[in-house]
């Protein structure tokens, strides 16, 4: 209900026109806030205060650049607004409102919908992991594709908000080396929910991002956290980027998922 409310507010700013103008910037001139950023956040906060008055919410827009405390074993969502502001500003349609549920530090429940197709993917523990769009009469359960090798496979990477030289190096040189292959293809679509949301549909063979904190690059536990379990849930992998074979940490600044773990050893093995 949370996500389908800020929609509908992120659709009629959407047709209207109306949000033409950036009210801020976050890490630099490329990191975009607008107010219906802020006013989504705050209506997604409402609806889930509402009937959970205790638990506790980390959002984009309120958390802000700083360094979050982690969930812990208490109830926890993470929100983001709109994942792919510089998509809404600049009406290409790939945004969506991120959602996802934790208890004892792992997403319970996931979220992710795209307003503007009308598509919402979803996803509980043990649960599955499902779309629903007007086309569809009833929740389509979804299934990761079957793709294990880079030659067959369609890869989606972002060049995220780093426009320093080292920033350039990694996001070109991670382009290259994944090019040498023979990929089928690569997309830059800049949302990370929906790359999640598209490995698990199987419209995507495997989606990553690079970043750190150090550097202050790359997404966070609320672009991530829904995308995680509902990959996980359709049969796909998430791999800590930076860490080779570990799992997605939810505290790190890199996304990486695969349809398949064979797929997800061939190009982490390329990557790092």
């Amino acid at each position: 209900r949370a996500a389908r409310e800020a929609g509908a507010v992120i659709r009629q700013a959407w047709w209207s026109g109306a949000e033409s103008e950036v009210k801020a910037t976050k890490s630099n001139t490329v990191d975009l806030v607008t107010e219906t950023d802020q006013k989504c956040e705050e209506l997604v906060a409402s609806v889930i205060l509402g009937d959970f008055p205790g638990d506790r919410i980390i959002g984009e827009e309120t958390s802000g650049s700083e360094k979050y405390d982690a969930p812990g074993a208490g109830p926890t969502w993470t929100v983001d607004p709109i994942d792919g502001t510089t998509n809404f500003v600049h009406r290409f349609p790939q945004s969506c409102v991120i959602i996802a549920y934790l208890e004892g530090g792992e997403p319970c429940v996931g979220v992710v919908f795209d307003p503007i197709a009308d598509e919402l993917f979803w996803a509980t523990k043990g649960g599955g992991a499902y779309l629903e769009n007007p086309h569809l009469s009833s929740p389509l359960r979804l299934k990761a594709s079957s793709t294990h090798t880079l030659a067959r496979a369609v890869v989606s990477m972002e060049v995220g908000y780093g426009r320093d030289e080292a920033s350039i190096a990694l996001v070109s040189g991670a382009l290259a080396k994944i090019m040498r292959t023979g990929v089928r293809s690569v997309r830059m679509a800049g949302s990370t929910g929906l790359n999640m949301a598209y490995v698990a549909a199987g419209r995507l063979s495997a989606a990553f991002e690079h970043g750190d904190w150090e550097r202050g690059k790359g997404p966070k536990i609320w672009d991530f956290a829904a995308g995680k379990l509902i990959v996980a849930e359709a049969g796909g992998v998430t791999r800590d980027l930076l860490g080779g074979a570990g799992e997605l940490d939810l505290m790190g600044r890199s996304q990486f998922s695969a349809c398949t773990a064979e797929l997800a050893e061939e190009l982490l093995e390329l990557l790092q």
